[in-house]
C-alpha cells in the first residue's frame, strides 16, 4: 500500500465519533491529495510539459499581432515598406500562426488524458486502501461509527475527494502555466502596465482568505450532514419491516426531512461563499483591464515609455487572453477548498489504526490440546468495565455455555477468546502460551464463529459453506450441512448447493441461512467453535439436530456456547454464569440448580415464560 495513502499514526474513530473541527488551512489537506499522485510521475511530467506547450501557443499568436501591426500593416499603410518586406513579415507570421493551430489541440489532447490518467489511477488507489483498512480495523471502529458515515466517506467523499485531483491536474495547472505565460509576455512588451496591471492582486487576495477560510468551516459541515443522510437511508433500508409493522413511516419520514433540512441549508452556504468569491474576480477584472487599455492608449499618443500601436494591442489581447485562466481560478479555488473538506473525512478512513498486531516473536498456533485459560481478565470498551477479574480455565474438547442477562459481557467474553480485541488487563492463555505471543492468523485458522445474525455472501450455497475452506471436497460440504441439518432443504432448491442465497442471504429463510452459517463453521474443522445465540432463529427440530451435531463435537472440539433457550446450554458440560462482568458461578445444569443462585432463578424464569 502507498505509504502516502496510510497514515497510522492518527486514530480516526474519535474523528468519527465526534464531528470533526475543520482545519485552519485547507493546503496541508491540498498537499496530502496531491501526494496520494506522486507515484505517477512520468504522467505528471507529461501534464507540466504539455500545459507549457498548450501556454505558450495561446500567447504565440497575441505576440504575432506586434509584429504584424507595427512591421507589416501599419507601414504598408503608410507606404513607408516594401511589397517583398513586407511579404516577408506576412510569410513568417503565417508560417508562426499555423504551427500553433496544429500544435495547441494536440498537446491539449495529451494533457487532458494523461490528467484523466493520474485522477483514475489514484482513485483505483484509494478504493483499494479503503477496502483493506475496512478488512482490517479493530471491530471497535464499526461500533463507535455509523455504518452511513463509513459509507458516505468511503464512496462520496472519496469521489469528491479525487475532483481535486482532477481539479489540479486538468484546471489548475493550466491556468497557473498560462497566466504566469501571459505575465511573461506582458512584461516583455511593458512592465510598466504589468505593475498598472497588477494592483488590484492585495485586496483580491484579502477578499479571497477571508471567504475561503469560511468555505471550508462549512464544507466540512455540509459532508458531516450528507453522511447523517445516508445513514437515515441505511436505518430506512435495514429496517422497513419494523417501521412497517409499527406504523413509522410518518416518524421516520419527518426525522429524513430534517436532516434534509439541514443539508439544504449547508449546501447553501457553500454555494454562498463560492459565488462571492467569483462575483469578486469577474467584478475585479474588468474594471483593472479597462484602466489599463486606458493609460495605454495615452501613452501611445503621448510617445510614451516606447509604447507602440502593435505593443498595446498585443498587451491588450494577452490581457483579454488570461481573463479565462484568472476566471477559472476564482473559480477552481472555492471547488479545490470544497474537495479538500471532503478529504479531510475520506483521511479519518485511510488513518485508521489496524487490526491487533503482532508481537515481534509471535509463534505460530499448532493446536488445543490442554486448555484455555482466562487470568485476572478485565476488558473496557473505554466506557466502563465490562469485564472484571475473570478466572476461568476451559479443558479442551470441553462444552461450555456462558449465560447471563444481556449486557453482562457474555459475547465480550468470546469476542476475547476469537482475538477481536486485547484484554484491558489479564491475560489468555493457550495451552500456556499468551494469546498475544500466538500470530494472530495462525490462530484464527483454528477457530470458528457462528453469530445471532446469519450473513452470506451474494454467492451459490456451496460457495458460502466453503467460505472457511476453499479447499473442501463437495462431499466434505455435504457432510458439513447434513450435520447442521441443512442438506435437506439445500437439495430440494431447484439449483441445489448451486443455488444463489441473493444479497446477504435474503432469498433463504433465516433458519435456513443459520443453518448453513453453521455448516460452514463445521466445514473449518476449527479446534475452537463459537456459537453465539446461533440456535435463536431456529425451531426446535432444527435445534435438536444441531444439538446432536455439538453433542458429536464434545471431546474433539472446544465449544463455547452462548444462549438464552435452556434446550441449547442444558447439555454443555460446564456452564458460567456472569453477573456484572464476573463469574458468578460455574458447573453443571443439575448443580447449579441444586446451589439455588442466580443460574436457579434464571432457569425458574425460562419455565415460567415457557408455560
Amino acid at each position: 500500500m502507498d505509504p502516502e495513502i496510510q497514515d497510522p499514526g492518527n486514530d480516526p474513530t474519535n474523528a468519527g465519533a465526534n464531528k470533526s473541527a475543520p482545519p485552519q488551512s485547507p493546503w496541508p489537506l491540498i498537499r496530502r491529495i496531491l501526494r496520494l499522485s506522486y507515484p505517477y510521475k512520468r504522467s505528471i511530467i507529461a501534464v507540466f510539459v504539455l500545459g507549457a506547450i498548450v501556454a505558450v501557443n495561446r500567447y504565440l499568436r497575441a505576440w504575432l499581432l506586434q509584429p504584424l501591426l507595427d512591421d507589416a500593416l501599419v507601414p504598408a499603410s503608410a507606404g513607408a515598406i516594401e511589397f517583398a518586406d513586407l511579404m516577408q513579415v506576412l510569410s513568417q507570421v503565417g508560417i508562426l500562426g499555423g504551427l500553433t493551430l496544429i500544435a495547441q489541440p494536440a498537446s491539449g489532447l495529451g494533457r487532458s488524458y494523461y490528467a484523466s490518467w493520474i485522477t483514475a489511477r489514484v482513485r483505483q488507489d484509494i478504493d483499494i486502501a479503503v477496502a483493506h483498512k475496512f478488512l482490517n480495523a479493530p471491530l471497535r471502529v464499526f461500533r463507535e461509527v455509523s455504518s452511513g458515515d463509513l459509507l458516505a466517506r468511503s464512496m462520496a467523499d472519496a469521489q469528491i475527494a479525487c475532483l481535486a485531483i482532477q481539479l489540479v491536474y486538468k484546471e489548475l495547472i493550466l491556468n497557473l502555466q498560462v497566466l504566469l505565460g501571459g505575465v511573461t509576455m506582458m512584461l516583455f512588451i511593458s512592465w510598466q502596465l504589468t505593475l498598472v496591471s497588477l494592483i488590484a492582486v492585495p485586496p483580491f487576495s484579502l477578499v479571497m482568505s477571508y471567504f475561503t477560510s469560511k468555505l471550508l468551516a462549512v464544507v466540512t459541515r455540509r459532508q458531516e450532514s450528507q453522511g447523517d443522510l445516508s445513514q437515515r437511508l441505511i436505518a430506512i433500508l435495514t429496517g422497513i419491516k419494523v417501521i412497517k409493522a409499527f406504523g413509522g413511516e410518518g416518524v421516520e419520514q419527518s426525522a429524513f426531512n430534517r436532516e434534509s433540512v439541514k443539508f439544504f441549508r449547508r449546501h447553501m452556504k457553500v454555494m454562498l461563499n463560492g459565488a462571492i468569491i467569483k462575483a469578486t474576480g469577474e467584478a475585479m477584472y474588468p474594471t483593472v483591464g479597462a484602466l489599463v487599455i486606458g493609460i495605454g492608449g495615452w501613452l501611445v499618443v503621448q510617445n510614451m515609455w516606447g509604447l507602440t500601436i502593435g505593443n498595446l494591442m498585443a498587451f491588450a489581447l494577452i490581457l483579454v487572453t488570461i481573463y479565462k485562466p484568472i476566471s477559472n481560478l476564482t473559480r477552481f479555488f472555492p471547488r479545490l477548498f470544497e474537495h479538500a473538506g471532503s478529504a479531510e473525512r475520506l483521511f479519518t478512513i485511510l488513518d485508521m489504526e489496524e487490526e491487533i498486531a503482532d508481537r515481534p516473536n509471535a509463534r505460530p498456533m499448532v493446536g488445543l490440546s490442554k486448555s484455555i485459560r482466562f487470568n485476572d481478565v478485565h476488558f473496557d470498551y473505554g466506557k466502563g468495565a465490562v469485564l472484571s477479574g475473570i478466572d476461568l480455565e476451559v479443558e479442551a474438547g470441553e462444552v461450555i455455555a456462558v449465560v447471563g442477562r444481556t449486557g453482562e459481557g457474555k459475547s465480550t467474553l468470546v469476542d476475547l477468546v476469537l482475538r477481536f480485541h486485547d484484554p484491558t488487563r489479564g491475560s489468555i492463555e493457550i495451552d500456556g502460551v499468551d494469546l498475544r505471543d500466538l500470530k494472530r492468523s495462525s490462530f484464527l485458522d483454528h477457530v470458528a464463529v457462528v453469530t445471532q445474525d446469519p450473513f452470506l455472501f451474494d454467492e451459490t450455497i456451496i460457495e458460502n459453506i466453503r467460505y472457511g475452506r476453499p479447499d473442501a471436497s463437495d462431499e466434505e460440504v455435504h457432510a458439513a450441512a447434513t450435520a447442521a441439518s441443512a442438506h435437506d432443504f439445500i437439495s430440494a432448491l431447484p439449483k441445489g448447493y448451486e443455488t444463489l442465497a441473493g444479497e446477504f442471504g435474503l432469498r433463504l429463510s433465516g433458519g435456513q441461512r443459520q443453518r448453513i452459517t453453521i455448516a460452514r463453521a463445521i466445514l473449518a474443522n476449527p479446534a475452537i467453535l463459537v456459537f453465539d445465540e446461533a440456535t435463536s432463529a431456529l425451531d426446535a427440530q432444527t435445534e435438536r439436530a444441531v444439538q446432536a451435531a455439538i453433542e458429536k463435537m464434545r471431546g474433539q472440539r472446544t465449544v463455547f456456547l452462548i444462549a438464552h433457550r435452556l434446550s441449547t446450554i442444558e447439555r454443555a458440560d460446564r456452564i458460567v454464569v456472569l453477573d456484572g462482568g464476573r463469574v458468578a458461578e460455574t458447573g453443571d445444569h443439575a448443580s447449579l440448580l441444586a446451589h439455588g443462585g442466580i443460574y436457579s432463578e434464571w432457569v425458574d424464569v425460562q419455565g415460567a415464560r415457557a408455560n
